[in-house]
């Protein structure tokens, strides 16, 4: 029972207190300005209703209707005065041809017997031969191009023995030494080994005739001494 008691006097306190705050935060208000108030909202109100009468007493105005647009006039050409058509003359000369047409005579047989009789043209002379052909040819002979040393035997160096050796090989147009052949060794069967080897490793311009290089034999000597010689 108390209970309810203190919770009915509570809220009765907290809406006292709500009333005067209610009361605290509205400003007061003179007579004169809700005189105001009243008049200004009177005025709107009376404008308002004026303005509703009019719309309501002015007639609906029909939309205007597009107008079609004026035809413009054609103007009609004046007729260009007509010229006459020029005369034409289809009088025409023909001229005269004669009618009588002279054959000459048919060619006789002693005619043609006098052309058959006449000599043949002789046929030209043959043209003479170039010049170039008949000079003589222009030669070169090989020459070393790479000349590789030979190799001085161990067997020869060490027992001292010096010698000389005459090899005839083909130069190619390449510039190759091939078949190459012994046509002198001293002393024999000493040098002709190292001497080949050498020939076919070197190198050599080859013979050349009419600007062309060609095949030749040549014949090259190799000497074989002690203090470097060859």
């Amino acid at each position: 029972m108390r209970l309810l008691l203190s919770f009915a006097g509570a809220l009765l306190v907290a809406l006292i207190l709500f009333a005067l705050m209610v009361i605290l935060v509205m400003p007061p208000r003179d007579e004169a300005e809700v005189d105001q108030e009243l008049t200004r909202i009177s005025f709107v109100r009376s404008v308002s209703d004026t303005a509703s009468e009019s719309r309501q007493r002015q007639p609906l105005e029909a939309p205007e209707r597009p107008q079609p647009p004026e035809p413009v006039p054609q103007v009609q050409p004046v007729d260009a005065p007509q010229q006459p058509a020029p005369e034409v003359n289809l009088a025409i000369e023909i001229p005269s041809l004669p009618t009588s047409i002279q054959l000459s005579s048919a060619p006789t047989l002693e005619g043609l017997r006098a052309a058959e009789a006449a000599p043949a043209p002789a046929p030209p002379a043959a043209a003479p031969a170039p010049a170039a052909s008949q000079g003589p040819r222009l030669s070169q002979e090989p020459t070393m191009l790479v000349e590789v040393k030979p190799d001085y035997p161990r067997r020869a160096q060490a027992s001292g023995i010096e010698g000389r050796v005459v090899l005839a090989f083909t130069v190619t147009a390449e510039g190759r030494a091939e078949n190459v052949r012994v046509i002198e060794a001293d002393p024999p069967g000493l040098f002709e080994r190292e001497a080949r080897r050498a020939a076919v490793r070197s190198r050599y311009v080859p013979l050349r005739e009419n600007g062309q290089p060609v095949a030749s034999e040549v014949n090259k000597p190799f000497v074989f001494r002690m203090d470097g010689g060859r």
